[in-house]
């Protein structure tokens, strides 16, 4: 077990090592490492794709969207997770979904703007 670990020390240093070298590299060629793109965590998938149901209101999304809207604010969403989870919301009544886009309950169930008559022949 012991030899396991000093292995893995040595792994370890030699990462670390590696990273410096690319680092310097990337210094000489004036460039910077592309940022990681960070994973949804499992449980917080739910969460992010609730909250930007939140944030796109009526207007919904599909898995596709909420994959893109999530990559703009750096989170990596699988799409299939995604699609399964909207379907879920929409099975355990949470969303409706119309044929091309989940919205939360909330926002369809507020009512239709509709517009003003008004007595004047003029149009706006």
């Amino acid at each position: 077990m012991n030899d396991i670990r000093a292995r893995l020390d040595g792994v370890r240093r030699e990462i670390e090592k590696l990273k410096a070298q690319e680092s310097l590299l990337l210094d000489m060629l004036d460039e910077t490492p592309a940022p990681k793109q960070v994973r949804a965590a499992k449980g917080s998938v739910k969460t992010t794709v609730l909250d930007l149901l939140d944030e796109v209101g009526r207007s919904g999304l599909n898995a596709a969207t909420a994959v893109d809207l999530a990559k703009e604010k750096g989170i990596d969403l699988e799409r299939g997770s995604v699609s399964s989870l909207l379907s879920r919301l929409k099975t355990d009544g949470i969303v409706t979904y119309d044929g091309s886009a989940y919205r939360l309950k909330k926002f369809t169930e507020m009512p239709g703007i509709t517009p003003l008559r008004t007595s004047s022949d003029r149009s706006f």
